[in-house]
């Protein structure tokens, strides 16, 4: 029997072997994440599949590895410099955008630009991390797989009153991603 075998490196007597029927590992390797979006307002990096493939045979890890996030951080102080805390707020010089899962298309977000004495202005981070994920719009059977990584920015966006996701892509988000894409039950 031939395959990718994987061990428990615990105990060597428990392990997986990964053959055709399991899955064939078509691509991998490292890629640099784009700057802009695509031509039909989508993002990301498209891998290219051996076959038309169904969602359903396919495997895809991406894990971003160079990544960064773009706001702005206002601190107080109590007078005499006792520190009291420290707030992140969107960045209204930056370029954002939101993601529509069932489509794939990116769309611009404005952030406020921080008015003193205009709360509406103000749009609060509750948290920032880099996300990856094949980014499937709709599909069902693939002839690429398109690989989808940026930074994310859980905010509450004061002006519509409502939490949102938003995004930051390429070199001012997510610049370099590995990743590996594999099939089931397929045989070159």
């Amino acid at each position: 029997m031939y395959g990718l075998e994987v061990y428990n490196p615990k105990d060597v007597t428990k392990f997986t072997r990964f053959t055709p029927k399991i899955a064939t590992i078509v691509s991998s390797g490292s890629v640099s994440m784009p700057d802009t979006l695509q031509g039909d307002n989508t993002y990301g990096v498209d891998i290219d599949l051996p076959a038309t493939i169904n969602k359903n045979d396919i495997a895809v890890i991406i894990f971003p590895v160079i990544f960064t996030f773009k706001i702005t951080s206002i601190q107080s102080s109590f007078s005499g410099g006792t520190y009291l805390h420290n707030t992140g707020y969107m960045d209204s010089t930056k370029t954002y955008y939101e993601h529509t899962k069932s489509t794939g298309v990116m769309s611009s977000w404005s952030a406020g630009n921080l008015t003193n004495g205009n709360s509406g202005t103000f749009d609060h981070i509750a948290g920032i991390f880099p996300v990856a994920f094949w980014d499937i719009m709709g599909q069902s059977t693939f002839t690429k797989i398109r690989l989808f990584s940026a930074t994310c920015y859980l905010i509450y966006d004061t002006s519509a009153t409502a939490y949102k996701k938003v995004y930051t892509i390429g070199s001012n988000g997510v610049s370099v991603v590995d990743y590996m894409v594999a099939i089931k039950n397929y045989n070159y």
